[in-house]
């Protein structure tokens, strides 16, 4: 028997199900994303056993990590999909997610993706504004289908997290401010080829005090039960995601205060809830492993130039987020700080700065940890790099899931002008 998720084995090598992760790096080149589905199992029945004594479904957050592989994995957990551009619901038909468990969120839905989302019955579309709810309800009325509207309301709560992935308050592109949902949902039911399916929110990403929730949670349903009050139907609530992920320490979220408060307010409630979980199924699920280049000495620090960068993993330069970052083989080298960072003509091409770590040899692998959940997906072919390779590890056995281009082949997307 093997320990869960990525461990040390008996002789210090870093392992996932029983294979060292430097047999997988030697096999299949780096930069390597590893994903480790009985970690992605684990994560799914932790949030299952936390909502299942309420009537809710769980919408894996497409954003998070689009490999069909992973869409099709926790599909068969039984995940619907939550979905913000028709790209991602291309994925999610190839996983086969059925359409009536995909929502479709996002303020910047254009009418071509509303077709085609309506056309194929999608669950619902989480809407933004009024004048999406306009050409949603244009499109509908032209093509004779009935379009399930909810209603994503703006909290204004700021719950302290990073800036950029703060999506509740008022400040922000998301959602309709909160005095003004009950004007807006009285006239879905006033339009034919619109059917009101309820109200929505979502707060952030990477939040670890749940009281916002809570707050968050309370103003949707008490809005909905004055909605139901004045005689609209409100079936559903969509709570949205955002449970945290401890990249430094790798500390649980308290699940058990989350139920709480999920069972306090929704418990024996004829509501239907939806949650989106995304970054809390699949970041600790996966790695980023990288070979060393070289090491570089000046007067003032140490470098481990690594094979991955910024165009692999932009979270260190774009959010300043923390990875742990481990040795793959066996070390017993002397600590050193360092500065790991790749390739890329960029000062911010950084994977951590001022680190303590073993030092490690030219052509040994390191492991950027936590790498799952928006890490490959946010890749880029920047300095005319290749992507990542990515495998997924299931029932012990390594699987290629998706095929780099090479350099030609990027080249081959462009089409040459004859300047003569």
């Amino acid at each position: 028997m093997h320990s869960l998720g990525f461990y040390r084995d008996e002789n210090d090598e870093l392992s996932v199900q029983g294979i060292k992760v430097s047999d997988l790096a030697k096999k299949y080149g780096t930069p390597l994303y590893i994903y480790d589905t009985e970690i992605m199992k684990d994560r799914y029945d932790i949030f299952f056993n936390t909502i299942k004594e309420v009537n809710g479904n769980i919408h894996y957050a497409v954003k998070a990590n689009d490999s069909v592989n992973i869409i099709k994995f926790f599909s068969k957990l039984g995940c619907g999909a939550d979905i913000v551009s028709i790209g991602e619901f291309e994925k999610c038909m190839a996983a086969g997610i059925p359409a009536n468990k995909i929502i479709f969120s996002g303020v910047g839905k254009n009418k071509n993706e509303i077709e085609v989302a309506l056309r194929n019955n999608i669950l619902q579309f989480n809407i933004e504004s009024e004048e999406e709810l306009d050409d949603i309800y244009s499109i509908a009325s032209k093509i004779k289908i009935k379009a399930n509207i909810c209603l994503r309301v703006n909290p204004d709560i700021a719950p302290k997290t990073h800036k950029k992935i703060s999506t509740g308050e008022k400040e922000t592109k998301f959602g309709i401010d909160f005095k003004n949902v009950k004007e807006i949902y009285r006239k879905l039911h006033q339009l034919d080829h619109i059917n009101p399916v309820g109200l929505g929110v979502h707060i952030g990403s990477q939040i670890f005090d749940f009281n916002f929730f809570n707050q968050a949670y309370l103003n949707l349903k008490n809005l909905a039960d004055d909605l139901r009050k004045s005689g609209f139907i409100v079936p559903s609530l969509d709570l949205g995601g955002g449970i945290g992920v401890d990249y430094k320490n790798n500390i649980e979220p308290n699940y058990s205060d989350y139920k709480k408060i999920i069972n306090t307010l929704f418990f024996k409630s004829d509501y239907k809830l939806s949650f989106e979980p995304g970054r809390s199924l699949i970041a600790q699920a996966g790695i980023l492993v990288t070979k060393v280049i070289r090491n570089k000495k000046t007067k003032d620090k140490n470098f481990i130039i690594v094979d991955a960068a910024m165009n692999n993993l932009i979270r260190p330069t774009l959010y300043d987020a923390y990875h742990k970052i481990v040795h793959v083989e066996n070390n017993n080298n002397m600590k050193i700080k360092a500065d790991i960072v790749g390739p890329i003509c960029e000062t911010g091409d950084y994977l951590a700065l001022n680190r303590s770590i073993n030092y490690v040899d030219n052509n040994q692998f390191l492991a950027i940890m936590t790498a799952g959940a928006y890490s490959s997906v946010m890749s880029s072919n920047y300095n005319a790099r290749s992507d990542a390779i990515e495998i997924l590890i299931v029932n012990n056995k390594d699987h290629q899931i998706k095929k780099v281009d090479s350099i030609k082949e990027i080249i081959a997307k462009e089409k040459l002008i004859n300047f003569d």
